[in-house]
């Protein structure tokens, strides 16, 4: 019996140890079409960042290895529109996401139909 409540004080141990991965901070995406300038920021529960031309901002929730990002709202500024298409479809990507990996300061976001969003931290 002593056996078995060691194992389960160890295993206890264990499990409160593990630290919930925080993904504070600003990261550059990496994978950015057209050059164009698009990051990703993380506060508590809310989102920011620049998709191309306009800045974003929204709040997420997440669980070890999932993520929700709630609607975005965003300004409303024109530019190219290269970079306006580029914009448009990084948003209705971040929306699509379901899924994260941190590794060092690489975050990868993921979703359906092998969609991988990679950004490096500032």
């Amino acid at each position: 019996m002593k056996k078995l409540l060691s194992l389960f004080a160890v295993l206890g141990l264990f499990a409160c140890s593990e630290k919930p991965v925080s993904l504070d901070g600003e990261y550059v995406m990496s994978n950015a079409p057209e050059n164009a300038e698009i990051t990703i920021g993380f506060e508590g529960e809310r989102f920011f960042g620049k998709a191309a031309v306009n800045n974003y901002f929204g709040s997420f929730t997440k669980t070890d290895n999932t993520i929700k990002f709630g609607p975005a709202g965003s300004t409303m500024m024109a530019g190219p529109e290269p970079l306006m298409k580029v914009e448009s479809t990084y948003l209705q990507d971040l929306s699509k996401v379901n899924g994260y990996s941190l590794q060092g300061k690489t975050l990868t976001l993921t979703g359906p139909n092998n969609l991988s969003l990679k950004f490096e931290k500032k």
